[in-house]
Formats: C-alpha cells, structure tokens, sequence
C-alpha cells in the first residue's frame, strides 16, 4: 500500500476505536554508496528503508510501536501493540503530543535535479578524481578511499490533535583519502565535497585539496612539549563540538550529566564565541520546518556572546522545567524513542581570515585534525587528551608539519579562552559548523 494512504487508514482506524490522543510518524530513506578503486567500480551499495511508528496516550502514559508492513492487515496490530505497551510502562515521566496551532517555516531541501544523476555520472566522476589524485605528484602513491554517496528521505508526522506535516530531503557527497610518500616519510590526508547540487561538484579541486593536505605532512619534525597558544583550523573544532553537542541537551541537565546545569544567563564562554542552532540555515544539510514531534523549529543562539541562553528541549523536557519547547525533539528512525538533537550547530564566523589569525597567533601551533575523539574525550567533564596533527606557526607562517603531537585540556576552559574567530566557517559530514579559532593555553606534547 503507498505510504499516505496506509498512513490515513492508521489514523481513521484509531479514531474509530475512540483514541483521543495518538501519533503516526512515518519516516523513508534512499541511500546509494559507490567505491572505486584502482579504475574499477570497488563496490555498489542500494537500499531502501521505511517504516511507521505508532505513539498513543493511554492513562497518562505513552505506549509505542512500529512496523515496516504497510499491508493493511497490520494496521490493527499495531495500535494495538501501542496500547499494551503502554499499559505495562513503568516511566511516570508525563509524555505530551503536541497540539498547537503553529506556523512552519517553509524549507526548500530538496533538488529534484539530484535525483536524475546517474550511476555512470557519479562513477565518471570518481575516476576523474582518482586519476587527478594520481597524477598530480609522483608522491602520491595511491587512493585508499575514492567515493561518492546521495540519500534522500521523506517525514509524515500526523496525529489526532490536528497535525499533519511533511517534509522531503536530500543531498549528495564525494570523500577522497590519498597516501603520500618521500623517501622514509608516509602520510595521508582526505578531503570531501557536500551539496545538493551535483554541478559544485569539482573532481579536481577535492583531489587537488586532499593531495595537498597530505603532501604538507611530509617530513614531519618534533616539538618542545609545553603550553601553546594555538589555532584550531574549522574542521578540527568542529568535530569537537559535534563530540560536545550533548552539553546543551535539556535532558543532560536534568540527569546531571551537563557541566552546564545551572549556567544559563552566565558566561560559559569568550564574549567573541556565539554558537547557534539553526533549523532554517539556508542550504543546511540539517535544515527542517518542525522537529519530531511535530513542533515548528526556530533558530536559536545556545550561546550568545560567551553567555548561556538556552539548553534544547524536547516536550518531556520541558515541561519538566516549566518551560516551552524549543523545537528539538529528534528519534533515531521510525523505531526510536524521543531524544533531543539539533539541526545545524555551528558556531558563527568572526571577521578575520585564516591569514589574519596566523597574523596575529604569530608563534604557536596550528591544529588541523584531532584523533580518537571516542576514547580521549570525556564529553561530561570535558577533558581531553588527543592525538593531534598539526604545523608549527612561527612569525605568522606556517612552517613545518609536527609529527606525533598530544593535545591535552579541557573543552570548557577552551571555550573561555577563545581569542579571536575566523571567517571560514565550514561544515563537516555531520552537519557540525565552526570557522577556525584563535584559543590561548592548550598543553602540547610531542
């Protein structure tokens, strides 16, 4: 059965079993991969998911199921599956299905023309990557990694208190790891495109941006091992902020997990740092008009100035704090339950170019990439201690590439120590923002 129409039946069938609050929430994926290597397609990989949640308030409490089915036997079954769970729910924890009359935001994050892209375009365009890789320098001793990737999806939320919204995405990236070589010295380094516009995708210039990252690595030297006042190039720091997103979650606060419980209207931070959540940000690859339960998003600064604004809630959260939701209801899929997550996090751009930071760093270190952020980075108290690549910086220049490098703090106290922001704000695979930062005292060993 096509998805709306199993969708109205769900609805109708639940009404008529005089349900007064319910929730259908249908969410469908499309996602293809390929990898070449060494000319020749590596691997090719298509799928397809989609499927139905079902959420229904039963004395107070919300009982949950799903189905991938949309056969119209299941639809029964399924209702009620959500009525038993609900029943047997221990939670005491107030669940709400929101009702408000809202205006959404209209976001455009769908390119049709992305859809009519060819398999052989795409694999066209890995070759022409890889090949470019290849030939740029006779250092380049192969391409590990060469692969392109798009998805689209759709979400349908509609419940019995007059909600029924939809919303359509997609997107398309290529990602290129190459490994260099001279004499004894072997390094590597990547680089990626993410768009919804197969046209700004340039084969040459992702090759020419990952051969020379690589390249610049070479012949790596030590370093002293002290305090540094340093530069954290953009996609560094953001990587890091995507590890740390959780502090701003409503319900790390209330679980004690936030170091920033009981921060909000204090300075966290350098008055030079805003970070923004933004649902509505142009061409944000997570850009969307309402959350997943429903409610209209809005942009929204977490921190403004170096000062605490907000946390990000959910319904359940924030009724807890008495508060109105702030649009960040977020489920893993069709078959999670609700959390909080936000859209496009990134911390605003300042006015100064990467040239001008260097500038006025004039000696210290430049960090370009952060390893083993899973295990060296404690995302409740802060603390880090990661492997690091970077440059030595001396009289505003980058001079030489540092080879096996620490960097060790904690993220906290970086936040405060932020001197100046760059302009090139940049966002990762995940959707996290940040331009490169100017941060005073971060301890480096070599």
């Amino acid at each position: 059965m096509e998805a709306k129409l199993f969708i109205d039946k769900v609805f109708d069938t639940a009404k008529n079993m005089s349900l007064e609050e319910f929730e259908i929430y249908f969410v469908s994926s499309k996602n293809e991969t390929i990898k070449i290597f060494k000319g020749d397609v590596d691997s090719y990989n298509n799928s397809e998911n989609m499927g139905i949640s079902f959420r229904v308030k039963i004395g107070g409490k919300m009982g949950y199921s799903y189905t991938e089915s949309l056969l119209e036997e299941d639809i029964k079954p399924l209702i009620e599956r959500a009525i038993s769970n609900g029943k047997i729910i221990e939670n005491l924890d107030e669940v709400e299905i929101y009702s408000e009359e809202s205006e959404y935001k209209k976001i455009d994050s769908f390119n049709p023309n992305l859809e009519a892209i060819t398999v052989d375009e795409k694999i066209n365009f890995l070759l022409k990557a890889e090949k470019t890789a290849l030939e740029l320098d006779p250092r380049v001793k192969t391409v590990n990694y060469c692969m392109i990737g798009s998805g689209s999806g759709e979400n349908i939320i509609k419940n019995s208190k007059g909600l029924d919204l939809y919303h359509k995405f997609n997107s398309i990236y290529a990602y290129i790891a190459v490994v260099v070589q001279d004499d004894e010295s072997i390094k590597n380094d990547s680089a990626y495109i993410v768009t919804r516009n197969f046209s700004d995708m340039d084969p040459i210039k992702l090759s020419t941006e990952a051969v020379n990252k690589a390249l610049n690595k070479l012949n790596s030297t030590s370093v002293e091992s002290k305090v540094y006042d340093v530069i954290i190039e953009n996609d560094a720091f953001a990587d890091l902020l995507g590890s740390m997103s959780g502090i701003f979650s409503g319900e790390a606060v209330q679980k004690g997990v936030s170091k920033f419980k009981g921060k909000l209207n204090s300075l966290v931070a350098s008055p030079s740092i805003t970070i923004t959540d933004d649902p509505h940000l142009e061409n944000g690859y997570g850009s969307a008009p309402f959350d997943a339960e429903g409610v209209p998003t809005t942009p929204k600064n977490l921190i403004e100035n170096g000062i605490l604004k907000t946390y990000i809630h959910n319904l359940k959260t924030a009724k807890k704090d008495g508060i109105k939701t702030t649009g960040n209801a977020a489920k893993g899929g069709y078959k999670g339950t609700m959390g909080i997550s936000t859209f496009n996090l990134f911390v605003k751009k300042g006015n100064l170019s990467f040239e001008q930071l260097l500038s006025q760093l004039q000696n210290g270190i430049l960090i370009t990439g952060f390893t083993g952020l899973h295990s060296g980075l404690n995302s409740i108290s802060g603390d880090f201690s990661l492997a690091t690549e970077g440059f030595l910086i001396e009289n505003g220049k980058i001079k030489k590439p540092l080879n096996q490098i620490t960097a060790a703090g904690n993220f906290f106290d970086l936040l405060k120590n932020v001197e100046n922001v760059g302009n090139d704000l940049k966002f990762n695979l995940s959707g996290i923002g940040s331009p490169s930062l100017l941060i005073k005292d971060i301890s480096i060993s070599s």
